[in-house]
């Protein structure tokens, strides 16, 4: 052959998408690439009608070139891929791709077809050439092409399908230069071997399809299986990709409904209850990954049985007989007997227990008895509960078998003394007939004791610490009557003991006692301990013990201990607390805690004095170097007393106990800040109120004041020039209600700044607040509205001057029972009415008007004197006139109806007014009469809404 070599160029797109698909070997898990192995390929040459060329050593030709003699040869190449790896999966993506590797003429038109064609045989030649099947593609290559030589690719995805499911286990593909230009020597061309890539899943397949709880096998159509209303299905999904976690879909139909197919997941069971007793069922199994569902299983048969056994079964136990006569023993196993009493339907019996534990034991045979071993798990009495199961899985009534257990396990108690040494175990036997107790590590050998009159002590050694637990038993002779367990924690930690420092006394500081180590371990050389903070090491005695003397100091101690081995190692720590008195009592204020700073020169202060020592009668003190003054502690612990600081800063408090026997503690010095800031008196004291002057009195907290630093009510800071005293005033009229402050700060004649007071300040609303529960209704005229007055000035206000609208004032007398004061308005003009009121105090003073909006609809007044809005009266068979007038003016008629029935008209009299009668039917019933006016213009009113409580009639 005689090409012309060319450079070949990809698109980067093209060689993306031809770096995407680079794996070897066949697949290993779900929908991973790969790709098919090339088995072969050929190549047929026009010039050697007779032959074929197989696994040349040369680029794959295409098309017609000339050769060196000028001779015209025409090629068509072959592809064989190996398609065996993929034998049972589903493709995903797929990609037959190339390269052109040399092109004769880029200039000349080529259409390039790829075919896929039956296999390259022996026979194989230029004049019987595999037989073309399914052209898979057609491309223009040359006469202007961009790229030349080019690239070449395709999806395979449809082609590979196909073949899979044909079973073929290969695929040939043909490449040539269609019929039409195929002679003509320009379209020669040679390529690079296609590669085909494949992205493949294995779909899942089920198997072992069957019935559970009980199981139950898949079942035929001759011998169908048994289901109650809810029933278990069950099938392995088997999936040949690495890491699928496939999922079971499960389809149902009648057998004769194929039509009522319904499909679902069993996660938890599934009900069958729409189906009829008896309906013969067919049910399959579906495997699903994440790709692929994989084929639906041969069908299995179920058939329902919805009645389940009728009669409990009959439970019986010769150790634990039935009622309240004691069996067995503690711990001990017992044989209990179910019997279907012949009810063939029977299986197998289903059971629990008092504590929640279940199961289920099958019948020997159909309608027969089972045998069932049980150790209660509780002591003195217990219940079985057995109810018969048949083949579907259905659940006859349960019997409860109550029986009692006999006391006969030991009462048990280990006395823990450690690791490698003996601990003591008691026994007491509950039953006079014991012999024997015996205990029993886990893993290790029982060791048995005689009982002596019902009781005996053992010895155990324990090797490590932790949690084990010990099996204890009774004996009578050498038959075990009772059993049980014993969780115990085995520590090591050293015993602690002091009879001078423990919890059940509280030593004063300076006493001076011991404390006693002793070991729970062997070969103990010394103890480590920490005390108030700080590891110290003692030795130990030759019987391993140790004891430490102290000489108490105050306060809380939390000591830890542990011991120490010839070796080095530790024991665990032990923990020891206590407490000591102080022989010096406690000063302390509370009231320096609280922010903002409520302290200052010349307030009273508040001091506890406190001491925890026995025969305290009470306390002496001395303030900033002050007398000695005394206060009685009245049989507590403390005591309290107020002093007033003459200066800011540093204070002391000077304090002693008082004991009954005449001495006293050791002297306390209590030292405390107080604040600097300037004290604040006002007048009038209490709260401020919103347009009355208020006059601030600042008092120096430091010397040599001379002048102050203030903002009253959030306003900007102003300075006021302090009096020969220190002092200084100022006045000032609230303007709004709410809570304020004062922020003053003192400057002394050197520059000296105190610290920023900042002083809360009340301030109440002089104005009235009026509030009702009016607000959205629709009544009009006629009826009557309920308003309440608010004062913050309760107890000073002592009447409330109000008009409604334009008309005359009326005076209500302020209540003295609440803040607030009840007013009733009757309506009497529709849409926005506006209530005006004012406060008078005792002392004169009139409050600024409060405007007060409300809206009067157009709804019609109603009253009955036998049924009031609301109220229980009246009674079945008793007739109420209900009158209806007012809401607005104009009414020419009504019209009314009771709950939901039908309405009628009722025409108005001249003042437009009119009325009805109604009888209620029964008694202690409640009804709802609705009334809407209609005006002569055509219009009509809100309507209203009225109660009527019928009571019980006489």
């Amino acid at each position: 052959m005689h090409m012309k070599r060319f450079r070949a160029v990809i698109p980067l797109a093209v060689a993306a998408v031809t770096a995407a698909v680079l794996t070897t070997g066949s697949p290993a898990s779900a929908a991973e690439p790969s790709y098919a192995p090339l088995s072969s390929w050929a190549y047929l040459d026009s010039q050697s009608p007779n032959a074929k060329f197989v696994d040349a050593a040369v680029a794959p030709p295409v098309g017609t070139s000339r050769d060196d003699a000028g001779r015209k040869h025409t090629y068509r190449s072959f592809f064989t891929y190996d398609l065996t790896s993929f034998k049972g999966t589903v493709v995903h993506s797929s990609y037959l791709y190339t390269n052109e590797d040399t092109v004769d003429d880029c200039s000349a038109p080529a259409t390039i077809e790829v075919w896929r064609t039956r296999p390259v045989r022996d026979n194989t030649t230029w004049q019987r050439p595999p037989a073309e099947l399914e052209k898979l593609l057609s491309t223009q290559r040359g006469a202007g092409a961009i790229y030349c030589p080019s690239y070449l690719g395709f999806d395979m995805v449809p082609t590979l399908n196909a073949a899979l499911a044909r079973h073929d286990k290969s695929i040939t593909i043909e490449f040539r230069v269609t019929a039409s230009q195929e002679a003509d020597a320009r379209t020669g061309r040679t390529f690079e071997k296609p590669s085909l890539s494949a992205t493949v899943n294995h779909p899942p397949t089920v198997t072992n399809l069957h019935l559970g709880y009980p199981d139950r096998p898949c079942g035929t159509l001759a011998k169908p299986s048994p289901a109650a209303r809810s029933a278990v299905f069950s099938a392995t999904a088997n999936d040949a990709d690495e890491g699928d976690r496939p999922t079971v879909l499960y389809a149902i139909w009648p057998v004769d409904h194929p039509d009522q197919r319904r499909e679902f997941h069993d996660y938890y069971g599934t009900d069958l209850s729409d189906y009829a007793d008896g309906t013969l069922l067919a049910w399959q199994a579906q495997a699903s990954d994440y790709y692929d569902a994989g084929p639906w299983s041969a069908n299995c048969y179920l058939r329902m049985d919805r009645t389940a056994p009728a009669n409990p079964p009959n439970v019986s136990s010769r150790t634990y007989p039935e009622g309240n006569t004691p069996g067995g023993g503690t711990g001990m196993e017992g044989t209990f007997r179910f019997d279907a009493a012949g009810d063939r339907d029977v299986v197998a019996f289903a059971w629990r227990d008092s504590l929640g534990y279940s199961g289920q034991v099958a019948a020997k045979r159909p309608g027969g008895k089972a045998i069932f071993k049980y150790t209660p798990r509780l002591s003195y009495s217990s219940d079985l509960y057995v109810a018969s199961v048949d083949a579907a899985g259905n659940r006859g009534p349960e019997k409860d078998y109550e029986f009692r257990i006999a006391e006969t396990a030991p009462y048990a108690e280990v006395t823990m003394n450690g690791v490698g040494l003996p601990s003591t175990i008691s026994f007491v036997a509950p039953k006079p007939e014991t012999t024997a107790f015996g205990f029993q590590l886990e893993g290790g050998t029982e060791v048995r004791v005689p009982a002596v009159d019902g009781k005996a002590t053992g010895h155990i050694t324990f090797t490590a610490t932790g949690g084990v637990d010990l099996a204890v038993r009774s004996y009578a002779k050498n038959k075990l009557i009772g059993q049980d367990s014993l969780q115990i924690w085995v520590t090591d930690a050293p015993g602690v003991e002091s009879a001078e420092f423990n919890w059940e006394t509280d030593q004063v500081a300076g006493t001076t006692g011991t404390f006693r180590f002793t070991p729970h371990n062997s070969d103990v050389v010394a103890y480590e301990y920490n005390l108030d903070d700080e590891w110290k090491t003692i030795p130990a005695a030759d019987d391993d013990t140790a004891v430490l003397t102290w000489t108490a100091t105050p306060g809380w101690h939390s000591m830890t201990v542990r011991s120490v081995k010839a070796d080095g190692s530790t024991s665990m720590d032990a923990d020891y607390q206590f407490s000591i008195i102080d022989t010096r009592p406690t000063a302390y204020s509370n009231d320096l805690n609280s922010w903002p700073r409520r302290d200052g020169v010349g307030l009273p202060l508040r001091v506890e004095l406190g001491s925890q020592l026995p025969n305290l009668t009470g306390f002496a003190f001395r303030f900033d170097g002050g007398a000695e003054q005394t206060v009685p502690s009245e049989g507590n612990p403390y005591a309290y007393i107020d002093v007033t600081p003459t200066h800011a800063g540093d204070n002391t408090v000077v304090v002693q106990a008082l004991l009954a026997d005449g001495t006293r503690s050791p002297a306390t010095t209590y030292t405390f800040g107080i604040w600097s800031g300037p004290v604040v008196t006002h007048t009038p004291e209490g709260s401020g109120t919103v347009g009355r002057p208020m006059t601030f009195t600042f008092h120096p907290g430091l010397p040599n004041v001379v002048s102050y630093r203030y903002s009253l009510g959030y306003a900007e800071e102003e300075t006021i020039a302090a009096g020969p005293d220190g002092t200084a005033s100022v006045t000032w009229t609230p303007s709004s209600w709410g809570y304020d402050t004062v922020r003053v700060t003192s400057v002394s004649a050197d520059g000296t700044e105190s610290d920023l007071r900042t002083e809360p300040l009340d301030i109440r609303d002089n104005r009235v607040d009026v509030y009702s529960t009016y607000d959205s209704s629709r009544l009009g005229i006629g009826w009557t509205g309920s308003f309440f007055f608010y004062t913050q000035l309760f107890g000073e206000v002592t009447e409330y001057h109000y008009r409604v609208n334009d008309g005359p004032e009326q005076v209500l007398p302020a209540s003295t029972e609440g803040t607030s004061t009840l007013v009733a308005v009757p309506f009497e003009r529709n849409g926005t009415n506006t209530l005006h009121v004012q406060s008078l105090t005792a002392s004169g003073e009139l409050s600024p008007v409060t405007d007060y909006d409300f809206t009067v609809g157009t709804a019609p007044y109603v009253v009955s004197a036998q049924y009031p809005n609301g109220t229980w009266s009246g009674g079945g068979g008793v007739p109420g006139t209900f009158e209806f007038s007012g809401g607005t003016p104009g009414i020419v008629s009504f019209s009314w109806k009771i709950d939901d029935g039908p309405s009628t008209d009722v025409p108005a009299d001249s003042a437009g007014k009119a009325s009805i009668t109604y009888t209620p039917a029964e008694d202690h019933e409640t009804h709802t009469l609705s009334v809407t006016g209609h005006k002569g213009d055509g219009t009509d009113t809100d309507t209203t809404t009225y109660s009527i409580y019928v009571s019980t009639g006489s």
